[in-house]
């Protein structure tokens, strides 16, 4: 039986080329070792006690038998070594512990360096030592102390600190802009420089040599062995280095490790190896330096190429999630798919969406709608990971829930092992939070932690799209609602006033009777008024016919009782009733301008001598100069009717008004005057689609209007009435016209076939095939059962599922493909003709 792989938290951090070598030296050991090293962030610095537990988690979940680290803040060491966790440090440290081990003796490194320097000057010049001024770490206080150490034991030696930081181009900047300051001190040419590290050494070389204070003399000193030192000694440019074996110290590191997490007893501290490294022995040290880093360029483009694949990997799932997410308006199957997709990719067995309620202040679970019971509610008052996520507006992540340092185990879910909690967010504000549960201990890198970041900040725009969905499909509904009770209102009310009004009328007509019941003569003052009297209640009349006409236009109850019309006596007696009611004005001139060899026209003839006496009525309402035209002509689709007058014009805006259901109100017009239109054109609109015909509108202010009516001809439309008696008795006409209509939907069909990928439209076809829209969807409609976008629809779906079975494009691009240019209502359309979503369809194909 093997024996289990010790995992050994990696600490280390390749801040300079020394440490790179470092850590290079753990990686060659542990892997002779067998150990297996966890990359770990450690927190270097004080910070929230939050953030120290959150790494205590992170340990036990990882299941860590030691940590390699830099030194780091004392309390969380202390920390970590209080949790059990054995500590490897790789820098000196005061800190005692039996679980902590760390190297010691770094200031004999510049014991070493001192020396060097005191023998090259014979013990008197100006020594400029570059770095680490004022840093607390014990790496710079040893290092100062040994070269102090030394250097005061020669009177001749002047030293001047400059320089705080360690990295090469912070102080090399940090130099050259001070150097008015420490120049002052120098007070001539620099004999030596001493650098806490190699980069140390070189920024201070490079400083001085741009201004001019150092010679090809000057001696130049640092610590580490780097290998851009090495190179610059064996240049010339560099007296010596004091190589502090990265090689030694990393296989010790490896070696400690392991004994710490076999629980063998560790000794306070482990020695640094030193070595002097000038012109005499570079070679050598220059030779063995490129046989331990020979392995590091290989280590180095794996390590690349993993993160690469693993950066691959997270791309194709957002891509995949934001496919699938994307196209999802319903809340229900959103929620579903986003359990789905995150319990196959992520191994989480419960996914809860909390929804974030700003105005009550808490958090709501989101359920299916048909989810029995009342959803959790959390108050923002509440404790827990729930809340602290939503508080901090970052990621909550339990490795261990049993055994958390920072969360006690949730008494509502004893079962949760692992789990992670993410806000959601939406144009940088809290959507919610997404909630994921494991049965399972889960370890989880930043990288697969980011990637869940992402999901949810993509799940946060799909969720927002389906709320806003939701709530306009519920508006629409209310829309509806509400039009349904006003018709409801319309329809009370005008057959309430009709009652009282024929009482009235009855009365007028009664006594404008000759005789009239009372049996003598009325005045003739009481007889005008009287007159006036019924004049105003036929108009009322009217209206209220107009009112109940619309309440079943609204509601769907109004119809027609079609026949065949001679369409000419039709308006010669519509013209003829409007002249005398309407033609009083002598400055308008009236005409009919229509042939008296019109064909016949299958309409209802009531209805289309209302349509027209409204129509003439606006005409004579709005003209006070000009002329009122009623006029006619014929094609081969169809018949064209239209009212003209010089009046005063229709605004844009009360045009626009006029088709999106009428006015019920006074307009304005351009000069002030104010206008009403009445029900007329609105009702209008309405009978002329239950014809399946149209009814257009041209005007500008000032310049009269003209009203277009466009009606099917009735040869090519005999055929929609099988039992009319008009049409049994031409059957031969009828079925000559039945072939050509039937030959005329086939073309249709032919054209959608041909055009079904592209933005087709009615218009479109009708334009191909020289009718009206209104007649394309007719005859499709009564040739082949369905309307003519249903069978549209379903064409498209057709090739969308032999794409879906045999391709291999995304579903985004299947829905392109078929002409739907929404993914959405691809994804709403497919479902309805298939009884599957998209995705569904393609897994079970």
């Amino acid at each position: 039986m093997p024996l289990p792989t010790i995992r050994i938290g990696f600490g280390l951090v390749p801040g300079d080329p020394f440490w790179v070598q470092v850590r290079e030296a753990v990686q060659q050991r542990a892997d002779t070792l067998g150990l297996e090293l966890i990359p770990l962030t450690v927190p270097r610095t004080a910070l929230s006690d939050d953030t120290y537990l959150r790494f205590l988690d992170d340990l036990k979940a990882q299941e860590i038998g030691a940590l390699i680290s830099h030194v780091v803040d004392d309390s969380l060491m202390l920390a970590i070594l209080g949790a059990g966790t054995p500590i490897i440090c790789s820098e000196d440290t005061a800190l005692i512990h039996p679980l902590l081990v760390s190297v010691h003796g770094l200031e004999r490194a510049a014991i070493m360096a001192a020396d060097y320097i005191a023998e090259r000057l014979t013990g008197r010049g100006t020594v400029l030592v570059v770095g680490a001024c004022d840093d607390p770490v014990l790496t710079a206080t040893l290092r100062h102390r040994g070269f102090n150490e030394v250097a005061t034991k020669y009177s001749g030696l002047r030293r001047i600190n400059v320089g705080s930081g360690w990295r090469y181009e912070e102080v090399l900047e940090q130099l050259l802009e001070e150097s008015d300051v420490w120049l002052t001190q120098v007070g001539g040419k620099i004999d030596a420089i001493f650098g806490l590290s190699d980069p140390l050494a070189l920024a201070g070389r490079d400083a001085c040599t741009q201004l001019g204070v150092i010679d090809e003399h000057t001696v130049v000193v640092g610590i580490n062995g780097d290998p851009l030192a090495i190179a610059a000694i064996e240049a010339g440019a560099m007296a010596a280095t004091i190589e502090t074996s990265p090689q030694q110290l990393g296989f010790n590191l490896a070696e400690f490790a392991r004994l710490a997490a076999l629980g063998e007893p560790l000794p306070d501290h482990f020695p640094y190896t030193f070595e002097l490294v000038t012109a005499t022995n570079v070679g050598q040290v220059a030779a063995r330096k490129l046989v331990f880093i020979a392995d590091l360029p290989s280590r180095l483009v794996d390590v690349n190429r993993r993160l690469e694949e693993q950066r691959l990997v997270q791309l194709e799932t957002s891509l995949e999630l934001n496919q699938r997410i994307g196209m999802i308006l319903d809340q229900d199957e959103l929620l579903d798919s986003m359990s789905e997709i995150i319990g196959a990719r992520y191994a989480y067995d419960r996914v809860h969406f909390y929804l974030w309620s700003n105005s009550d202040r808490m958090l709501q679970r989101m359920e299916r709608s048909d989810a029995a019971g009342a959803a959790e509610v959390i108050p923002l008052s509440a404790s827990g990971p729930l809340v602290h996520a939503l508080l901090n507006n970052q990621a909550v992540y339990i490795p261990d829930a049993m055994n958390s340092h920072r969360y006690p185990p949730d008494p509502r879910w004893p079962d949760v092992r692992s789990r992670v909690v993410l806000p959601v967010r939406v144009g940088g504000r809290i959507l919610g939070l997404l909630d994921l549960h494991s049965h399972q201990r889960v370890v989880r890198n930043q990288a697969e932690l980011d990637s869940l970041q992402t999901l949810a900040n993509e799940l946060g725009a799909a969720m927002r799209n389906a709320q806003l969905y939701a709530q306009a499909l519920q508006a629409r509904a209310q829309a509806v609602h509400a039009g349904l009770l006003r018709s409801r209102l319309l329809a009370h009310i005008s057959h309430q006033l009709r009652t009282p009004l024929n009482v009235i009328l009855g009365y007028c007509q009664a006594a404008l009777a000759t005789p009239n019941p009372y049996g003598e003569p009325l005045p003739a003052e009481l007889l005008q008024d009287l007159s006036y009297i019924e004049h105003s209640g036929a108009d009322l009349e009217r209206m209220i016919n107009d009112l109940l006409e619309l309440a079943q236009a609204e509601t769907g109850a109004l119809q027609i009782y079609p026949e065949y019309v001679e369409l000419y006596p039709l308006l010669l007696g519509v013209f003829e009733s409007a002249q005398r009611i309407y033609g009083e004005n002598q400055n308008v001139r009236w005409r009919l301008q229509a042939p008296t060899s019109l064909p016949s026209v299958y309409v209802d003839p009531v209805r289309l001598r209302n349509v027209l006496m409204n129509l003439l009525s606006n005409a004579a309402r709005h003209t006070e100069h000009g002329q009122i035209v009623l006029g006619a002509e014929c094609s081969d689709a169809q018949t064209h009717v239209w009212v003209q007058d010089t009046g005063c014009g229709i605004a844009a805006e009360t045009l626009a008004q006029i088709r999106q259901g009428g006015i019920l109100g006074p307009t304005l017009s351009s000069n002030g005057a104010e206008h009403h239109f009445g029900l007329g054109l609105t009702i209008a609109h309405y009978l002329l689609q239950l014809h399946r015909g149209e009814l257009q509108i041209e005007s500008e202010p000032g310049q009269g209007a003209t009203c277009h009516l466009f009606l099917p001809h009735p040869l090519m439309d005999e055929e929609l009435d099988a039992d009319s008696s008009t049409a049994m008795h031409r059957p031969n006409s009828k079925r000559r016209h039945t072939l050509q209509s039937q030959q005329f939907a086939d073309k249709i069909r032919k054209f959608v076939a041909d055009h079904y990928a592209t933005q087709l439209t009615r218009e479109q076809i009708a334009a191909e095939l020289g009718v009206t829209p209104a007649y394309v969807s007719r005859v499709f409609r009564r040739h082949f059962g369905s309307s003519l976008w249903d069978y549209v629809n379903s064409y498209r779906v057709a090739r969308a599922c032999d794409l879906l079975t045999h391709g291999d494009l995304t579903i985004t691009e299947v829905a392109f493909t078929v002409g739907f240019n929404d993914p959405a209502y691809f994804s709403r359309v497919f479902r309805k003709e298939t009884g599957k979503s998209p995705l569904a369809y393609r897994t079970s194909n």
